[in-house]
């Protein structure tokens, strides 16, 4: 039989798993802290020094990166960080819509008082400013408040698939792509759908929230657009 110190010994987790998920972590608090940018080049000794990490799991931190679609290893040129693409953020705008309107019905039917006033903390966090710090932040809090919508319908895969997508979208998009006018619009609408969750209307948040994703998933589109045929004329290779 084993002894109490073999099992201690089994269940300690090995420095090499704890140093990898602690580069990997690191790693997407960078993105989030716009300490990192989309399409920029990671330097995985730089990446291992500013970490203080050794190079081997800098760079398995980046592989599981890479498999979560946030960074993309080039053969000859290395690891860069994700930068979405106009077909990407329309299908994940697509799966936003599927999943955000099926769980209206829930969050509606678990919704008080306490979770409403939960939620209007989170939109009163939002700010327009003008700095790119401030537009990140914008657009995290953005997340965060549809994924506190979310978590009250008591569906904890869909809020997972959920968190997994706006990541995808908001580490991969350079803020400064919007307009601020684009960030006033942002908030009135996420007024307009505390509202109809205020007033326990399903039908009005669901057709609150559809609008307000078709109209997300046009500002980004048109944006990218209008960078990519920007950086065109200056002959830029993308």
């Amino acid at each position: 039989m084993p002894t109490k110190g073999n099992d201690k010994i089994k269940k300690r987790p090995s420095r090499k798993g704890v140093a990898i998920e602690e580069a990997y972590q690191r790693i997407k608090e960078m993105l989030y802290l716009n300490q990192l940018a989309p399409g920029q080049k990671i330097h995985y000794e730089d990446m291992s020094r500013r970490l203080n990490i050794s190079v081997t799991p800098v760079i398995q931190a980046l592989n599981r990166l890479e498999a979560s679609g946030l960074v993309e290893y080039v053969p000859n040129k290395g690891y860069f960080l994700g930068e979405i693409n106009e077909q990407e953020a329309k299908e994940l705008y697509e799966a936003r819509e599927a999943l955000e309107l099926y769980l209206v019905p829930k969050v509606v039917a678990n919704l008080t008082n306490k979770k409403l006033d939960e939620v209007r903390k989170t939109f009163a966090r939002q700010r327009v400013e003008h700095s790119d710090q401030a537009r990140r932040q914008f657009i995290l809090v953005d997340a965060e408040f549809h994924l506190r919508i979310a978590k009250i319908s008591g569906n904890e895969v869909i809020c997972r698939l959920l968190k997994d997508v706006f990541e995808k979208i908001f580490l991969k998009y350079r803020p400064e792509y919007l307009h601020t006018d684009t960030f006033q619009g942002i908030y009135r609408e996420h007024k307009e759908l505390l509202d109809a969750l205020r007033q326990r209307d399903v039908e009005k948040a669901k057709e609150t929230t559809r609008l307000h994703l078709a109209a997300g998933a046009k500002r980004i589109v048109e944006s990218l657009r209008a960078q990519s045929e920007g950086d065109s004329m200056l002959g830029v290779d993308l």
